[in-house]
């Protein structure tokens, strides 16, 4: 059987291109860390490994949601936190001023602080995220919730939409609440006005405890009061329920990100001992074949003469 010196040389060669490309290979997946560098190597553990990319971001995504929802929610509680404590103030305030032993100097003087304190809880009403977005507005937040008519009253401007965000694949949770719903919905006036009107009363130097008009406006004060801090105790307590609600979400959504990762992991990861020992092979296996493609190349028909 002749051996054409030819075909020697060429299947020299591609020995020698099949090795270079293999130690190539080898030595890409040892610096990535990848078994799988592209679809063809694994089909089915590339489709696996697509699936559990794409699951693990929409996952981190919805993650994202329910963390910027938190901090949300977080600041709104805190500003109702504060107006809870507005009120206190305005009820210690309210039920002093109603004792008739007070001159109309004292009743003034409570009428100021007052005041001041009413200007405080409508600033607090209209608090802004760090975006600059009015937080207790609906879905008009670059409108102030509260403002005043022509007649000096207060009223709501903002709208009753509720902002919804999507915690999971199926899941939604409302973002946001309005102070139509805890300042403006109760059966009483609303405790904006009402602290309003009773500061005019106290302001009143011909109106003192014990006149109908300012037992009247006494009472309608406290009675504000109680159905306004109801309400936003009631909003609070909403959103304790919808953080405890979060929290358990958000490790729902860790365990699966990290299941996420240990597939890919264990699906795309290298095993780095199998593959510098394949690489050392590889790289042996170069080494004789440049060695006798050399010798082979060197080779001509003189040497068979």
């Amino acid at each position: 059987m002749r051996v054409c010196m030819m075909n020697l040389y060429s299947n020299n060669l591609h020995s020698l291109q099949k090795s270079t490309f293999d130690i190539s290979r080898l030595n890409e997946m040892m610096s990535t860390g990848k078994a799988i560098l592209r679809p063809s190597d694994d089909p089915i553990g590339s489709v696996k490994v697509i699936g559990s990319q794409r699951d693990m971001a929409a996952t981190n995504q919805y993650l994202d949601n329910t963390e910027s929802l938190s901090t949300s929610l977080s600041r709104s509680e805190t500003y109702m936190s504060s107006m809870v404590e507005l009120q206190g103030r305005m009820r210690e305030i309210t039920i002093s001023a109603s004792n008739g032993s007070l001159s109309p100097e004292d009743r003034e003087a409570y009428a100021a602080e007052l005041n001041e304190l009413l200007e405080t809880f409508v600033d607090t009403v209209n608090a802004k995220d760090e975006a600059g977005n009015y937080l207790f507005s609906g879905n008009k937040t670059d409108t102030a919730p509260i403002g005043k008519d022509a007649n000096g009253n207060y009223v709501y401007q903002g709208d009753s939409s509720t902002r919804e965000v999507q915690t999971s694949t199926s899941s939604w949770m409302t973002a946001n609440s309005t102070a139509a719903d805890f300042l403006f919905s109760n059966g009483s006036t609303d405790i904006l006005n009402q602290t309003k009107d009773f500061i005019a009363v106290l302001e009143d130097p011909t109106l003192s405890p014990g006149s109908a008009a300012f037992d009247q406006a006494s009472t309608d004060m406290q009675t504000s009061l109680d159905d306004s801090l109801n309400s936003i105790s009631s909003a609070i307590t909403d959103i304790g329920g919808k953080q405890n609600t979060l929290s358990l979400v958000q490790a729902s959504h860790e365990e699966r990100v990290l299941f996420n990762k240990e597939v890919i992991g264990e699906t795309e990861g290298l095993d780095y001992a199998q593959a510098t020992a394949e690489f050392n092979v590889k790289l042996t296996a170069l080494k004789v074949t440049q060695q006798t493609f050399v010798q082979v190349s060197q080779l001509s028909l003189f040497n068979h003469i």
